[in-house]
């Protein structure tokens, strides 16, 4: 939804709410919520601010035109509506799905004379049947359509028929009109990513004539279609536009054009790319456009005035041009020559460097400037097309002049510079606003410049937040002012501030970023900040500490996740662009960093780091926390540093090794000969990492101070081994190491991995296809499904209702006449695995395998019989499921077979491998449990997870769904323990997402869990947690929602928390007393508060002297 309104005597007033998610942060780090849902599927259902509407009447009477012809919103879906204002038409594209419809109005339906010569996708003949009344075929590509009796040209289109879009020009009398930069378009059904890119490439690489002219003209060509790729359409075209701003795409190839239409040109660009700012319909794509006008020149003003400005200067002061006589200046003819036949924003440097030397006499100061403003050199400027010499004389008396023409060129081609942005929109400001501006540019060095830059976009936000049309030059005058915020953000001398200030100046950036960043993520960051360090005393004890620890952490957290939104969007079409366009490595390398260095939250990153500094002391917590402390004494090993593990999955470490790594996803398998993992992300205790690595001796320990742990990664420069220990303080110590020094974690003749001597694999098979809960028995269900029914009888515990398919079934079910020929596939795949090489990473049969058993795998009809029944049964004869290709059943087998399937996930087969399991000693049992929607999830240790001490209950718990804690979802849960009669917080929740489930059009069915129950989970030699998948039935995974912590009751409720906590540890110790030992339990707590248990198992402790 575009509308053009530059130029308008008044700019739209008021806010709009802002709309939308998308994950913000700093450091770059994939993202680890699939299969969660993830932002970029966008509402393109049309809004308007009535505000503006009422303030422009054409636009208004144009609108109610449309929308009086077109049909209901209930009826249709608008794709897009778009105000071409400079013409006076208004396009709009919609769709019922079964027929698409494009309406081309006039503002003024008394032009008679007004026709739409248009065609199909790029100029192909408009089939008879689509033709609206009155066409004629004019020629083999276009036909003509005039407008009807209301000033309207109406197309309809079956789905089955739909192009992609049409194209169309008009044509008036014999008056032919664009819309400035070529035809207008309308997509009806977009075109893909790779459609946008093959063009842009073509152009690029292959056309002979190719000017920055063109590239702005091709881009407004193919922005609409970019919007409806969604953020990796517009990440594209940001990456390309920013491409051309640092002039690594060529400016002038062989092409020739008038000021005047460049002027126009990229005055339609920036135009349009600001509409995009206020009205895109995801926020992400709205970031890419703000990203994208920052590097346009702002276009407009009257490009004929750059071509005859520079010929009345030459003329005035007698200066030879052409055939007329004069003082010959060879650098203004020159320049001359290139203004008169494409002018780029390059002459805005050219003038101010020409100035500076007419200021000075000194070429010295020409290039200086030239430099420093344009990185243009001398031999850039006599490479162009039209070559510039760069010898000019020395006519002060040209500096007036010249002071005048540079006004004249800025007014064209400066994009986002303060003083411009201001003198064009000032009329257009209230006066109050206006002044502060102009009081701020006369004091921008001031001590309060930053704090008044805040408050002066805050009330520029009103004026283009969700407004339609509104002026690019608002927008550019807003980045402008962002831009100068940063930079004097990063002029503080931040190491002479105290913890306040710090913490203060944070909060300022803070407020300027969400002005502009539309992040569900990084307004609820700000608003916890805001709760605890605004309106919390501070200082005010160790509760208070921790609280705000979890603040920084969430904001942090949030950083991150800007980080990746760029970088997933931005560097792979960088990678291509340096690839195909011959670009020299050094741009392209770290593009996208550097654009997120660019943004003012990027100063955010070290002053978290110092701030969080002052708040772990505050808290009693050192700068590291040890997660697994291994056995006693030194380890030592080679030292590795890798962004994650990923890397080594499957992989053979020849020699013991210690790694640094940076992120952790928590479902790592951690290969043998791994002595210690040192990481700088937090790491819940109870993650299934952290259990791997306390079964397998390794040392994991996470370092919150960043010069720490930039100082550890730095020795891998200076030496090839280090040994590593913690002192009495809980600080692990790294320091050069000869091999064999000291002690390691391997015990020397074994290692960090311990095989198991024997593996047994005894079963009973059932002659059921399922069993109800009173019949779980072993060595027919898994460990799961056995201790659940140890607690089936207990009154305090409340547990799902739960069905089993036992061991064997899967067997069972290959055996059938329907899977004949997927079990010859299946075993030949099996038989070829077990010839794989240890060490050569991940076979290809494991992906195959997987697919077959997932989707192929057929039911056996008395298998399909029986389980309906009894799930029928589990819902009390509410659910019917017809038959086997109903949406019910079909949705319960996925799930089960997803769990078959897991076997063959590719760190399961490599734990077996590494643990000595064979392959066909594993089987595998589904636990179906009625899923409970949650409030809250937990993970509870009846005995210390570090240490093994008993009676101390250690807990963690995070909103919603617990894969956000199991997984080790970036932030931390809420961490306690549970010391004789004391509860110590340890940490408080900073989980920038939730993961949630609701009972929502599942057509009257119960949620479930398919929960995987193997004979080769939970052992005490393997800590095996995790490996093996369970999914949700619907297979839909879960919403992930941005979590508000600043009116979360579990962390401000004192007398809340305690409660939930104290009878979060009677549960456990009854549990732990009804199995008769230790117990690793997961369970829910539901939105009335109520508990549910979904599993517990015994807990593997492992005593380390």
């Amino acid at each position: 939804m575009i509308f053009s309104t530059y130029d308008h005597p008044r700019i739209g007033y008021g806010r709009s709410a802002i709309r939308g998610h998308v994950q913000l942060g700093l450091l770059s780090r994939q993202s680890r919520l699939s299969p969660v849902s993830t932002p970029g599927v966008f509402d393109r259902r049309y809004r308007t601010n009535d505000s503006y509407v009422h303030r422009n009447a054409s636009l208004k009477r144009s609108l109610r035109r449309i929308r009086a012809s077109a049909p209901t919103a209930a009826e249709q879906e608008v794709l897009s509506m778009v105000s071409e204002e400079s013409v006076g038409i208004n396009i709009q594209a919609l769709t019922d799905g079964d027929t698409y419809t494009v309406i081309i109005q006039a503002s003024d339906s008394s032009r008679t004379d007004l026709r739409v010569h248009w065609a199909m996708n790029d100029w192909e003949l408009v089939p008879e049947e689509f033709r609206p009344d009155g066409t004629v075929q004019v020629d083999d590509l276009a036909v003509q359509t005039p407008l009807d009796p209301d000033g309207r040209v109406i197309i309809h289109f079956p789905s089955a028929s739909c192009p992609s879009k049409i194209v169309f020009v008009l044509k008036e009398g014999e008056k032919w009109i664009s819309n400035g930069a070529g035809d207008f378009v309308v997509y009806l059904k977009p075109p893909g990513v790779e459609e946008i890119i093959t063009k842009v490439f073509a152009a690029e690489t292959e056309y002979e004539r190719w000017s920055l002219f063109d590239r702005v003209n091709l881009a407004t060509s193919l922005v609409d279609a970019a919007i409806a790729a969604g953020p990796r359409g517009m990440g594209f075209i940001f990456t390309w536009l920013r491409c051309s701003s640092m002039k690594v795409l060529p400016w002038y190839k062989g092409s020739n054009y008038q000021s005047k239409d460049a002027a126009h040109a990229q005055k339609v660009l920036a135009q349009k790319m600001a509409n995009l700012c206020c009205n895109a319909p995801d926020p992400l794509s709205r970031h890419f456009a703000r990203l994208s006008l920052g590097t346009l020149p702002r276009g407009g003003g009257n490009g004929d005035d750059i071509r005859m400005g520079i010929l009345h200067i030459m003329r005035q002061h007698g200066i030879r041009e052409g055939h007329r006589p004069g003082i010959e200046d060879v650098f203004l003819e020159s320049w001359h020559q290139k203004l008169h036949t494409n002018t780029t924003p390059e002459d805005v440097t050219i003038c101010e460097a020409y100035l500076a030397f007419l200021h000075t006499g000194d070429m010295g100061e020409f290039w200086r400037v030239a430099w420093e403003n344009g990185r243009i050199t001398p031999e850039y400027l006599s490479q162009m097309d039209h070559p510039i010499n760069p010898n000019p004389f020395h006519l002060p008396q040209l500096i007036d002049s010249m002071k005048h023409y540079l006004w004249i060129l800025k007014t064209t081609h400066a994009g986002a510079d303060l003083d411009v942005a201001y003198e064009m929109v000032r009329g257009n400001l209230d006066g109050e606003l206006s002044w502060m501006i102009g009081d701020l540019l006369s004091n921008r060095d001031a001590w309060w410049a930053p704090g008044k830059i805040v408050e002066i976009r805050h009330r520029l936000s009103g004026y283009w937040k969700g407004t339609p049309g509104c002026s690019r030059d608002i927008l550019l005058l807003d980045i402008a002012l962002d831009s100068y915020f940063r930079v004097l953000v990063e002029r503080m001398d931040k190491a002479s501030l105290s913890a306040d200030d710090l913490i203060n100046i944070v909060s300022m950036v803070l407020s300027n970023a969400t002005i502009s960043c539309e992040s569900d993520v990084l307004q609820n960051a700000h608003a916890f900040w805001r709760r605890v360090f605004d309106e919390s005393p501070r200082w005010s004890g160790c509760s208070w500490a921790r609280q705000a620890l979890a603040a920084a952490d969430t904001l942090m957290v949030s950083l991150e996740d800007y980080a990746d939104s760029i970088t997933t969007n931005v560097q792979p079409y960088a990678d291509s662009f340096g690839k195909k366009c011959s670009i020299e490595e050094n741009y392209i390398l770290n593009f996208s960093e550097e654009v997120v260095r660019g943004q003012s939250l990027a100063v955010l990153g070290p002053m978290l780091q110092h701030v969080s500094g002052y708040i772990r002391q505050d808290a009693d917590m050192g700068s590291w926390e040890i997660v697994s402390s291994g056995i006693a004494g030194s380890r030592v090993g080679k030292l590795q540093c890798l962004d994650n593990l990923d890397s080594i999955q499957g992989a053979t470490i020849e020699e013991p090794t210690i790694f640094v790594v940076d992120k952790l996803t928590g479902n790592e398998d951690i290969p043998e000969n791994v002595e210690c993992i040192i990481t700088g992300q937090a790491t819940d205790v109870l993650s299934h990492i952290s259990i791997r690595a306390r079964a397998q001796s390794v040392l994991l320990a996470t370092c919150f101070d960043a010069s720490t742990l930039e100082a550890i990664k730095g020795l891998a420069e200076e030496t090839e081994h280090v040994q590593a220990s913690v002192d009495g303080t809980g600080t692990v110590l790294v320091s050069p190491a000869e091999v064999g020094t000291a002690q390691s974690s391997s015990g020397g003749d074994s290692s960090a991995t311990t095989k198991m001597k024997t593996f047994k694999a005894t079963i009973t098979p059932s002659p059921t296809w399922s069993l109800e809960q009173p019949s779980f028995s072993e060595n027919t269900v898994g460990g799961k499904a056995l201790n659940l029914h140890t607690l089936f009888n207990i009154p305090s515990i409340r547990i799902p209702k739960s069905l089993a398919i036992p061991y064997g079934t899967f067997e069972k079910v290959l055996e059938d006449a329907s899977n004949t020929q997927i079990r010859q596939r299946i075993e030949t795949l099996t038989s070829q695995l077990a010839h794989a090489k240890p060490g050569a990473g991940i076979p290809a049969e494991l992906a195959e395998l997987r697919q077959i058993i997932s989707d192929e795998l057929q039911v056996p009809e008395d298998m399909f019989k029986e389980v309906s029944k009894r799930i029928e049964e589990m819902h009390e004869s509410q659910l019917t499921i017809s038959s086997p290709s109903s949406p019910e059943w079909s949705s319960i087998w996925k799930g089960i077979c997803h769990v078959w399937a897991s076997v063959w996930n590719d760190r399961a087969w490599l734990s077996r491998q590494a643990m000595n399991i064979p392959d066909d000693a594993l089987y595998m049992s589904v636990l179906l449990q009625e899923l409970i929607p949650a409030q809250y999830s937990f993970v509870l240790h009846t005995s210390d997870p570090i240490t093994g001490a008993p009676g101390c209950v250690h807990g963690e718990l995070v909103l919603g769904m617990g894969e956000a804690l199991v997984g080790n979802f970036p932030g931390r849960a809420l961490s306690f323990a549970q010391n004789d009669a004391s509860i110590d917080i340890t940490t408080y929740p900073s989980k920038t997402h939730a993961l949630y489930c609701d009972r929502e059009d599942t057509g009257g069915m119960m949620l479930l869990m398919a929960r995987s129950d193997s004979n080769g989970e939970d052992l005490q030699e393997f800590a095996g947690a995790g490996l093996y998948s369970s999914v949700p039935i619907p297979i839909t995974g879960y919403t992930s929602k941005s979590v508000s912590y600043a009116d979360e009751q579990i962390i401000w409720n004192d007398d809340y928390r305690q409660s939930v906590i104290e009878s979060l540890i009677t549960i456990a110790q009854d549990i732990e007393a009804a199995c008769g030992s230790p117990q690793d339990i997961e369970g829910v707590l539901d939105q009335a508060g109520r508990v549910h248990i979904v599993q517990t198992r015994p807990q593997i402790i492992h005593h380390h002297e």
